[in-house]
């Protein structure tokens, strides 16, 4: 394996058939989410993966989620790439499960995919119709007792609601609730990176030597500079994904110490 591409679709927030867009959208988000589609068909080199990381629908209804399945089925076949896709708190368990999958509903919806190079675990972190995400014991243990069992290649994890960290810290009330669990699962196992949205701004940072990555939405961004005003603007954003082997290192540099240089230096010069 040398380069494995993936895009990050999220927080498409489509909307509802005779419902008005979401947060005064002044733009139709099927139409920002087409633009996406049309710039990867565009692409030299073709994505291996697609993944939408939840808030697909803004609370729609099955058959919102019948014509989301026609969309993504029909991007598949003109693309040749598959597509997946997590739930996000503003999806609708029943309504995507019987709508988009066609099936009985289920309490969660999260499974595991892997090819020759990685595991791709896709969690739901919806938690009934609260904003705030939760994973759950029950998926906490499923995610566990995969990752212990199948230790033999890179594992990437892709849900909604990101984990605790820096430039997160004004949407605590907001994001995954069980951060520190799923970091306790997730530490020194075969996981390299979690992918999220929900924030509608992106932000990357490490935590126990694994990235975490949260993109911005597809239909709007937030700015959450403010800690009690989040600001709301018309945008469209997506992610590109390159996994590779290790670059050549072509030279180096030795660092004797990495603190501050003498003040005195200064005075010299003046």
């Amino acid at each position: 394996m040398n380069k494995y591409k993936i895009i990050q679709i999220t927080d498409t927030h489509l909307t509802p058939k005779n419902a008005l867009a979401a947060n005064n959208q002044k733009i139709d988000p099927f139409l920002k989410l087409a633009s996406i589609f049309k710039d990867i068909s565009e692409m030299i080199i073709k994505p291996n993966l697609i993944v939408i990381t939840g808030d697909l629908i803004h609370e729609g209804v099955r058959e919102d989620y019948k014509h989301l399945a026609k969309l993504i089925t029909n991007q598949k076949e003109k693309l040749h790439i598959p597509i997946e896709v997590v739930l996000g708190n503003h999806d609708r368990t029943k309504a995507f499960f019987e709508g988009y999958l066609q099936k009985p509903e289920q309490k969660k919806y999260y499974y595991l995919k892997s090819t020759d190079e990685f595991d791709f675990y896709f969690l739901d972190s919806k938690f009934y119709n609260y904003e705030q995400g939760y994973l759950g014991q029950e998926q906490l243990d499923w995610l566990k007792n995969n990752l212990n069992a199948r230790q033999d290649k890179p594992a990437l994890l892709f849900l909604h609601h990101p984990v605790d960290g820096p430039a997160i810290h004004h949407m605590r009330y907001s994001i995954l609730q069980e951060s520190k669990e799923l970091m306790s699962v997730i530490t020194g196992t075969s996981v390299q990176a979690v992918f999220s949205g929900h924030i509608h701004f992106e932000t990357s940072f490490v935590k126990n030597c694994i990235l975490m990555h949260s993109t911005d939405s597809s239909a709007y961004h937030i700015n959450c500079d403010n800690a009690h005003k989040h600001l709301i603007y018309d945008a469209t954003y997506y992610d590109v994904i390159t996994i590779e082997d290790g670059e050549e290192v072509i030279n180096y540099v030795d660092v004797k110490d990495t603190g501050f240089v003498d003040k005195s230096i200064f005075e010299e010069c003046k």
